[in-house]
């Protein structure tokens, strides 16, 4: 399929009411008669990467959703990974996917505890003979001295519930507010 190209061309008045929003961390929009065309600087997009979105809801949920793991707390690699998992997820979540949502906050948090695991053991759990799941990676883990914050196990008990619901063929689709919550 050929890209069929967008040009957006802008008068010097316009260019620097784009500049002067984006200094100050705001969006600009232009209004035409059957779409409007939004630009928003995202301090969270790396590099010269660009992303379409479709509903204009990502500050709104950068709000509510805003996380960043923090980078002392586990390798520089899993950190990275863990990071852009979770903006995955929630880029998932704005377009409404909700399933897909679910699934990648899975993926995030035993991205989280195979590497908390590893640190702990001194093996990821994927190189046990018999592949741990969540509630064995944290009662092993607890085991050998780990301590989580309270309530932590219950929190990752719902997102495994919601991520299994989710992944494995379950006829009744996620809510908006359940996506939300995982």
């Amino acid at each position: 399929m050929e890209r069929q190209p967008i040009t957006l061309a802008l008068g010097r008045l316009a260019f620097e009411q784009v500049r002067e929003n984006f200094e100050q961390g705001k969006w600009i929009s232009w209004d035409f008669p059957d779409y409007t065309i939004r630009l928003e600087l995202d301090p969270t997009i790396e590099d010269d990467r660009v992303i379409q979105r479709h509903d204009g809801r990502r500050l709104e949920t950068q709000r509510i959703m805003e996380y960043t793991f923090p980078h002392s707390y586990l390798p520089d690699d899993i950190t990275k990974l863990v990071n852009l998992s979770y903006s995955e997820a929630v880029r998932c979540f704005e377009a409404g996917c909700h399933l897909a949502s679910i699934a990648v906050c899975g993926r995030t948090i035993e991205t989280v505890l195979g590497s908390v695991y590893e640190k702990t053991v001194g093996k990821h759990p994927s190189k046990e003979n018999q592949k741990p799941g969540i509630n064995a990676i944290i009662n092993r883990c607890k085991r050998e001295g780990y301590d989580f914050t309270a309530g932590l196990k219950e929190k990752m008990e719902v997102i495994a519930l919601h991520r299994n619901m989710a992944v494995h063929g379950n006829l009744v689709l996620p809510t908006e507010d359940e996506a939300r919550s995982v």
